[in-house]
């Protein structure tokens, strides 16, 4: 763990500045929060400004921009960014992915008794989730989503009202909102890690990660270290002391009493915990497993292989 000491308000004035993007109703609120409370920031070495969009496509294009400096992201889209010249890093952020939820008093016992179902899907068919559940489905089921179900794409939020609502047979939906879902007896079919286990490739794997420009980084290498440095001290503090979570007013004021244990837990799962050459290897084979499957979205465009250089070297989860 990197040391720190107490910086003085005129010391503070004077630090380097990270302005990092987030969506107004994102989990990484919940980390930064915590980190502003307890002047984390300051103490490491540095001023951290929060930038509050509304939607992913917002955040891609304040750092394609320069308003911002980092944002939370698809390595994906990052990697795609090298086609076009736009050198982006990536560095772990979440190993938590899409999970898929059935209604509680359903039959279904694997994804193939789905077929002819009504299920949910949050984001379009580009999405890691899509291709992902749809490969699974095929592989193991002969079942193809796209002609043998009823789709319905829409937002998170939507897609969760929808099954409340019992509009909906299932849905595979981002980590949090598939929590809460399970605090309303809502069961969970398939996660994310058993669809990877399926081609050899390691839970471990990062689904989103920091992305920041790669010229930003190479003038700012100690500010970035010093950052997630902050980043993996305040996540430990989240991961083992129940009692932080109180000074998180953006996960305190949202969430009700029954749904707070289990997002915490869900949370504490996503954690990375490494980011070694294995990790490097199953991201390249996840990459493959995508470009093979894609179909008409073509989301890997013309890559073969994601690039070495899109992964930064730091040292906050000990790759070095």
């Amino acid at each position: 763990m990197c040391c720190f000491t107490l910086v003085s308000a005129t010391q503070a004035s004077t630090l380097p500045e990270i302005k990092v993007g987030v969506l107004k109703y994102g989990t990484l609120n919940w980390e930064l929060d915590l980190a502003e409370a307890r002047q984390l920031p300051e103490q490491y070495g540095f001023k951290l400004t929060r930038v509050a969009l509304g939607s992913p496509q917002a955040l891609s294009v304040a750092l394609q921009g320069g308003a911002v400096d980092m944002i939370i992201g698809d390595w994906l889209w990052a990697a795609r960014q090298f086609e076009e010249q736009r050198f982006y890093h990536f560095y772990p952020y979440s190993t938590a992915a899409g999970e898929l939820v059935i209604q509680g008093d359903s039959s279904a016992t694997t994804m193939g008794d789905l077929k002819n179902k009504t299920i949910g899907f949050a984001g379009g068919k580009g999405n890691k989730n899509w291709i992902l559940y749809n490969a699974y489905a095929k592989q193991h089921f002969d079942f193809d989503l796209a002609t043998q179900a009823n789709i319905k794409f829409a937002a998170p939020p939507m897609l969760n009202q929808l099954m409340q609502r019992g509009q909906l047979d299932a849905v595979v939906n981002f980590w949090h909102y598939a929590a809460e879902l399970k605090t309303h007896n809502m069961q969970s079919l398939l996660t994310m890690d058993k669809v990877l286990e399926s081609w050899q490739i390691s839970a471990d794997v990062p689904v989103i990660g920091w992305l920041f420009k790669q010229q930003w980084a190479s003038q700012n290498k100690a500010v970035i270290d010093a950052f997630f440095s902050m980043s993996f001290h305040t996540r430990a503090l989240m991961d083992k002391d129940d009692a932080v979570w109180q000074l998180i007013p953006s996960f305190m004021n949202k969430y009700s009493a029954e749904a707070r244990p289990v997002l915490m837990a869900h949370y504490r799962e996503g954690i990375p915990t490494r980011f070694d050459e294995q990790i490097k290897t199953d991201l390249q084979h996840l990459f493959k497993v995508i470009k093979a499957n894609e179909g008409a979205s073509k989301v890997t465009g013309s890559l073969t292989a994601l690039p070495p250089a899109l992964f930064w070297q730091g040292n906050a989860l000990g790759e070095q």
